[in-house]
């Protein structure tokens, strides 16, 4: 299963660096913070993320963007170790003009899927493994100048297919807050 996820998320950055599908193509990290809404929330704390993507414009309204994240967010209950981790992956169609001199706002939406992995004795008595879709909802500003790329965006991602979290931890989604350092090529 991670063979084939990682196999595809190697094509989709070779396809995303290919000349003829994009006028602009870059990479950038992407790192801020994550926190569970709903029932979920309550039962787990503020957590961080990390995260790295490739991106193609193949329009100039319109871009692509490609890839991972894992984000760690710790249990809320008094002296609870281990944390709810999530590794995901996932696309995210992007839409704004660049406008003044290399600002460009965006609205996004896309498709992702991620690997639920709780630790230590809360997360294991109480959450199990799943792998879960993912629909993310996104808004940011980004700024280009000299081949690099700075940004800002905060992302609500629906989560469907909540079996990891039984019992009545079993509703909510995930926000989250972050900035964005990249270049172009």
């Amino acid at each position: 299963m991670f063979r084939r996820i990682g196999s595809a998320m190697v094509l989709a950055v070779a396809l995303l660096s290919t000349p003829a599908l994009a006028q602009e193509r870059g990479l950038s990290v992407r790192s801020g913070v994550s926190a569970f809404t709903g029932d979920l929330g309550g039962e787990t704390d503020v957590g961080a993320f990390l995260g790295i993507q490739a991106e193609a414009r193949p329009l100039r309204l319109l871009g692509v963007e490609l890839g991972y994240e894992g984000s760690a967010n710790g249990f809320e209950e008094e002296g609870a170790s281990g944390a709810l981790w999530r590794h995901n992956v996932g696309a995210l169609a992007k839409l704004g003009p660049v406008v003044d001199n290399g600002w460009m706002p965006f609205l996004g939406a896309g498709l992702g899927v991620s690997y639920i992995d709780p630790t230590g004795e809360v997360g294991t008595n109480v959450f199990e493994e799943d792998i879960v879709a993912e629909v993310p909802l996104a808004a940011g500003i980004e700024y280009r100048f000299s081949g690099v790329t700075a940004g800002a965006s905060a992302m609500y991602r629906v989560v469907a297919g909540e079996g990891f979290a039984p019992g009545s931890a079993d509703e909510g989604d995930l926000f989250t807050a972050g900035l964005s350092l990249g270049g172009r090529f």
